[in-house]
């Protein structure tokens, strides 16, 4: 399967690879290496409308082991509960849109 990671818009990504439990921030690029077990990523609890985060299954095992998105008292694509990365190899690219819908996926 191919994976493609977007750039998105902002000038300054930050490169970050996670491998336990973390909280991440706006305008972070995670490289998530579940090979040691499931964890979870905690957005930020006051995000700006237009942050983003991506979050890329590097080594292909979120099936096994899954990673959990805690939405942090935000919503996830208008829903008020966290979200499970399930699928291996997957790539996930969120941006705040408000208050309103929270964390919207807007591509890998």
């Amino acid at each position: 399967m191919g994976r493609q990671v977007s750039s998105f818009g902002t000038d300054s990504v930050t490169n970050r690879t996670i491998s336990t439990s973390s909280n991440v921030n706006a305008g972070e690029r995670i490289f998530a290496v579940a090979t040691g077990g499931a964890f979870t990523l905690t957005l930020p609890g006051s995000p700006s409308e237009g942050d983003t985060i991506q979050i890329i299954d590097v080594a292909g095992i979120f099936s096994t082991n899954n990673v959990t998105i805690n939405r942090n008292g935000n919503k996830i694509q208008n829903l008020t509960e966290n979200l499970v990365l399930d699928m291996n190899n997957a790539a996930v690219t969120m941006i705040f849109s408000g208050a309103t819908y929270g964390w919207v996926f807007i591509g890998p």
